[in-house]
């Protein structure tokens, strides 16, 4: 025989009768928040402390940073991509082993209980917590407050201790950076001296042949002269060697053999000032690659941290800790699976009055 499905207010009455019948809603409720405290002493819930770290981040040098370049292997075409990269990169290096490690080994001289405790089990009791730069939020967790405190507060000291050493050295990398560019600037502008005085060489070389060819007591004219003198005030240093040479530029009418004889001195001075940068050269060459070796031993030590990053404790200490899951919290919990049992019972019930 084919069942008729219950009508409509059948239903309602069946749930109007049964909320009524309140006292069993309320034993529901009861029992569930009893098993919800049972829970709660069986299995107990562990204990949380929490502290602010301010991290801020000046990204002004993100798009003209040699060092994070090399560090990254990757150039960074936008600030968004700087900062991310420095913020996941603070994350990393905070749950690190090397920050762990050190984290653990100052908790063991504290309590003989983190003996037991290697740094896996370790990397699950603490996490961090970030948006962006800022305020971040760390949070500890263990079976007694006391517990917890410490491991939050040995944590975060390892934290500030190991990423401003980086930084310091982030910022040393930096220094360097200076360094080597001006070493480069001043290298350049030696070369491009180098250069002058070469050119300037050969064109003397040219012209004593040519003058060569005219009888040494015969008179230079006067455009001659002039076009001699500016050649060689264009390479002439503000020193007193190219000064005594200027002084002693033969005058209008000397015989070309004067011009040839300081000529010949300007190839001397020329050849002198050429050794002096050759030397100098040598010795920056030097200079720079002590400098690049200096930057590259240290390019690790940086940890890929920027230069303009800055961590700061916003909580000193100490640190108090509080149940993660509150008693109250499971009693609660417990009520609401009491009544939603309530209900499918109720709903079950219902069902099969409709069917039957």
């Amino acid at each position: 025989m084919k069942r008729e499905p219950m009508s409509e207010w059948i239903l309602r009455d069946e749930i109007l009768a049964a909320f009524h019948r309140w006292p069993v809603i309320v034993v529901f409720v009861l029992v569930g928040s009893l098993i919800g405290l049972a829970f709660s002493f069986i299995l107990p819930s562990s204990y949380e402390a929490s502290a602010e770290l301010s991290v801020e981040l000046n990204p002004y040098r993100a798009l003209d940073d040699k060092y994070l370049s090399a560090f990254t292997n990757s150039e960074f075409r936008n600030i968004d991509d700087y900062k991310h990269w420095q913020m996941s990169q603070l994350t990393i290096l905070v749950s690190s082993d090397d920050y762990l490690s050190e984290t653990l080994a100052r908790l063991r001289q504290r309590d003989s209980y983190w003996l037991s405790v290697e740094i896996p089990e370790l990397r699950e009791i603490l996490d961090v917590k970030w948006r962006n730069a800022g305020r971040w939020l760390l949070t500890s967790q263990a079976d007694t407050p006391a517990r917890a405190a410490d491991a939050l507060d040995i944590w975060l000291d390892v934290v500030i201790e190991k990423a401003n050493y980086a930084i310091d050295r982030s910022r040393e990398l930096f220094r360097i950076e200076l360094a080597i560019r001006a070493l480069n600037e001043e290298l350049t502008a030696l070369e491009s001296r180098q250069m002058s005085l070469e050119e300037t060489d050969a064109k003397l070389g040219e012209e004593i042949q040519d003058l060569n060819k005219i009888p040494p007591d015969e008179s230079l004219g006067q455009d001659e002269h002039w076009r001699f003198l500016t050649m060689i005030s264009q390479v002439a240093h503000n020193n007193p060697s190219w000064e005594l040479l200027l002084d002693e530029f033969p005058a209008v009418g000397e015989p070309v053999s004067e011009y040839i004889h300081w000529m010949e001195m300007i190839r001397e001075t020329i050849r002198q000032e050429l050794e002096a940068i050759r030397v100098a050269r040598q010795d920056l060459n030097e200079r720079i690659s002590s400098k690049n070796l200096e930057w590259e031993s240290i390019l690790l030590e940086g940890q890929g941290l920027s230069a303009t990053l800055s961590l700061e404790k916003l909580n000193s200490g100490p640190f108090e800790a509080k149940q993660a899951r509150a008693t109250s919290l499971a009693a609660l919990v417990g009520a609401i699976l009491g009544l939603l049992v309530w209900m499918l019972i109720l709903l079950f019930q219902i069902t099969r009055k409709g069917y039957s």
